[in-house]
C-alpha cells in the first residue's frame, strides 16, 4: 500500500525533508494505480489571499483516450500558520467533490487524498469549465500559511462485472453561476436553494445527490443549544450558539418532501481542539459525504414535459413550533445534482399509484439548570443539561411504467437521532454524547443500507478572562467516535461499478491538551500533548477488476508523529465506540 501511495505523490510534487504527512484513513478506491490509460495535472494553483477568487481553468477530456475509471488524485503542501479551509471542486455548476484543508506548521506538512468520480463520467466526457474554491487570508502577521494544491485525473478503461452504464444527464440544483467564474453554492437559510429542471420524458432512473455542510456559528451545530438556552450564562456571552443540535437536509420537489438527510457531524482540522487532528485528520475531513435520495416514484410528475421545482433546505428543533421544526442559523452550504438513466425504447414514463407516506419527526426534549446560591443570596446559573431525541420514516413509491416494462418503485427511510449534553463552569466545560442511526432503501438494487455515528465528545476551554480569542489559552478535548455503514449506492450501483453490498466500520479516539499562543491558530511547544487512534475496516462489493474486497488500517499517533501504521488488503476487528473516561471537571453525560 505504501508504494501505491508514494508513486501518487511522487508523480505531483516534489516534498522537502521534514514535511510532515497527514492523511485520514480511508479505503483507496482502487487495488493498484498502476498504467492508467491516460493521466493528466488537471491544475497547480496557490491559494494565499483567494477568498472570493478561486482557481478558474479548462476541463477537457483526455485526447485518444478510452476510459471508463476516473479518479481524482488531490496534492495539499502547506507551511506557516493557517486555520483549516473549506474546499469545493465543480465542473461547471455542478459540485463533485468538498474537501477541507488540514493546519499546517512552520516546517510544513503535505496530504494526498484519491477521489473516484466515475459515476460523474458524463461531465468528465466533455469539454467545459472547471472551478476549485479554497478560500484562503494571508496577512503577513497572523496568517502565513498558503496552500499550494495540484489536481491530478487518473483514467482508466476498466470493465465492470454488470456493464457500465453512467448516466446520460447530470443536472444541477446550484446558483448556476459559473458563468460569473465563481462557485453555484446554496448559502442556507438566505438563499432560496430552489431551482427548475425539465427532465426528458423517457427518463427511467432519477437519483439526487446533495452535499451540505454547516459553516461559522454552524460549523459545530451538533454542539448548538435549542436558541431559548443561549444565554443561560450571561457571564459567557456569545459562546453558545442556538436553533438546537438538531439539523436535516431535505430536498423537496414541488414543495413536497421527497427525503432527507440527517448528516454527519464533522470535525474539521481547526475543530474544538486544533492539537487533535494532526497528523491524523478527523474522519470524512478530506472528503465530506454526500446523501442519495432515489427520485424514481417522482417519475410520473416529472416526466411530463413541464419544469418542475427541485429545492434544497435546512432546519433544526424548535420547541415552540407546532411541528417542532425550525430554521437554523448561518450558514449552510448546499448544492445537489440530479442523475439521470434514460429509457431508449420509450417515448414517456407513466405512473400510477403514487403514495407519499411522509410524518414530521416525533421529538422528546427535557432541559434541568443547575443554580448556585452565594453567600449573599444572589443565584447563579451553574450547569444546563439536555436531552434530545428525534425520530422519521418516510417512504414514497409508485407503479412506472417506461416501454414495455412495469415496476413498483420505492424510496424508504428510517432514522433517529439522540443529542444529550451537559455544561459547567459558564459552559467552558461541555460533554456531549450523540447518535444518530438510520436506513434507507431503492428498488433500485433492493438492498437496505443502513449507518450510525455515534459520538462521545468532551472539551474543557481555559481563557483569559478579557476574551477567548484575544489572549492566550488552552482546550483538553476527549472525544470517541465512529462511522459505521453497509449498503450500497444508489448512483455506483445504476452505473455499474458497484454490484453488491459494502460495509465501513471506522473509530476514532483522541486525547489532546493544546495551548494557543497569541498568534491563536499556533499551538505551544513543550505544553502541548496528543495521543490518538484511528481503526478502520472495509469490504466492498465492487464490479470493477481493480476494485477493493477489502481494506484495514490502524494507526496509532502522538505528539505529531505516528508511531503505528499498519494497513493491508482484508478486513480488521474495530472496536466499539465507548463512554469517555472521567477527567477533573467533566460534567457527566
Amino acid at each position: 500500500m505504501g508504494l501505491i501511495h508514494t508513486a501518487l505523490v511522487l508523480a505531483c510534487c516534489s516534498l522537502s525533508q521534514g514535511v510532515l504527512e497527514v492523511f485520514q484513513a480511508t479505503p483507496p478506491p482502487r487495488m493498484h494505480f498502476d498504467a492508467p490509460t491516460c493521466r493528466r495535472v488537471i491544475f497547480e494553483h496557490s491559494f494565499g489571499n483567494s477568498y472570493g477568487a478561486p482557481y478558474v481553468g479548462a476541463y477537457s477530456p483526455p485526447d485518444q483516450c478510452d476510459f471508463t475509471t476516473a479518479i481524482f488524485n488531490l496534492s495539499v503542501v502547506s507551511s506557516g500558520r493557517q486555520y483549516d479551509r473549506l474546499a469545493t471542486l465543480w465542473l461547471g455548476d455542478i459540485e463533485i467533490w468538498r474537501t477541507s484543508t488540514a493546519m499546517p506548521s512552520q516546517s510544513g506538512i503535505h496530504w494526498s487524498f484519491q477521489k473516484d468520480v466515475t459515476v460523474w463520467h458524463p461531465l468528465l466526457t466533455r469539454s467545459q469549465k472547471i472551478i476549485f474554491d479554497l478560500g484562503n487570508l494571508i496577512d503577513g502577521d497572523r496568517y502565513t500559511g498558503p496552500f499550494n494544491v495540484t489536481l491530478e485525473a487518473l483514467y482508466f478503461d476498466d470493465e465492470y462485472a454488470a456493464g457500465f452504464h453512467p448516466a446520460e444527464h447530470i443536472y444541477p440544483i446550484s446558483t448556476r453561476s459559473s458563468s460569473s467564474n465563481t462557485t453555484s453554492l446554496f448559502s442556507l437559510p438566505g438563499d432560496s436553494g430552489s431551482v427548475n429542471l425539465t427532465l426528458p420524458r423517457n427518463t427511467k432512473h432519477a437519483v439526487v445527490s446533495l452535499a451540505a455542510s454547516g459553516n461559522g456559528a454552524e460549523e459545530f451545530w451538533f454542539t448548538n443549544v435549542p436558541t431559548e438556552y443561549v444565554n443561560t450564562f450571561p457571564g459567557n456571552e456569545g459562546w453558545l450558539y442556538g436553533y438546537s443540535p438538531f439539523r436535516e437536509v431535505q430536498v423537496l420537489i414541488n414543495g413536497q418532501l421527497a427525503g432527507v438527510s440527517w448528516p454527519f457531524p464533522i470535525l474539521f482540522t481547526g475543530g474544538v481542539d486544533p492539537g487533535a487532528w494532526r497528523p491524523i485528520v478527523g474522519i470524512d475531513a478530506f472528503e465530506l459525504p454526500s446523501f442519495e435520495v432515489d427520485i424514481t416514484p417522482w417519475l410520473g410528475l416529472l416526466t411530463d414535459g413541464q419544469a418542475h421545482t427541485f429545492q434544497l433546505r435546512v432546519v433544526g428543533f424548535d420547541g415552540s413550533a407546532e411541528n417542532g421544526m425550525g430554521p437554523v442559523g448561518e450558514n449552510w452550504w448546499v448544492s445537489g445534482s440530479v442523475f439521470v438513466w434514460l429509457d431508449d425504447a420509450a417515448e414517456q414514463t407513466v405512473a400510477r399509484s403514487f403514495r407519499s407516506e411522509i410524518a414530521g419527526p416525533a421529538f422528546d426534549f427535557h432541559s434541568s439548570i443547575g443554580v448556585a446560591i452565594a453567600a449573599d443570596g444572589t443565584a447563579t446559573n451553574s450547569s444546563l443539561y439536555f436531552a434530545l431525541t428525534a425520530s422519521r420514516n418516510l417512504t414514497v413509491s409508485s407503479t412506472i411504467t417506461s416501454g414495455t416494462e412495469t415496476r413498483e418503485v420505492t424510496w424508504t427511510q428510517s432514522l433517529s437521532f439522540s443529542n444529550i449534553q451537559n455544561m459547567t463552569g459558564q459552559a467552558f466545560n461541555q460533554s456531549l454524547a450523540m447518535v444518530t442511526s438510520g436506513s434507507h432503501s431503492s428498488s433500485a438494487s433492493n438492498i437496505v443500507s443502513h449507518y450510525t455515528y455515534p459520538m462521545n465528545l468532551f472539551s474543557a476551554y481555559d481563557v483569559a478572562s478579557s476574551g477567548a480569542t484575544t489572549n492566550p489559552g488552552s482546550v483538553l478535548c476527549l472525544v470517541d467516535r465512529s462511522k459505521l455503514t453497509d449498503g450500497i449506492s444508489a448512483l455506483s450501483f445504476l452505473t455499474g461499478t458497484s454490484i453488491g453490498s459494502g460495509s465501513l466500520k471506522t473509530r476514532q479516539n483522541v486525547t489532546s491538551s493544546y495551548h494557543w499562543n497569541s498568534t491563536i491558530v499556533e499551538g505551544t511547544e513543550g505544553l502541548d500533548t496528543m495521543d490518538g487512534e484511528v481503526w478502520l475496516s472495509y469490504s466492498g462489493g465492487s464490479a470493477g477488476e481493480a476494485g477493493v474486497a477489502g481494506y484495514h488500517r490502524y494507526a496509532l499517533e502522538k505528539n505529531d508523529s505516528v508511531l503505528t501504521d499498519e494497513q493491508g488488503w482484508g478486513q480488521m476487528p474495530v472496536p466499539s465506540t465507548i463512554p469517555l473516561p472521567y477527567v477533573e471537571g467533566e460534567p457527566m453525560v
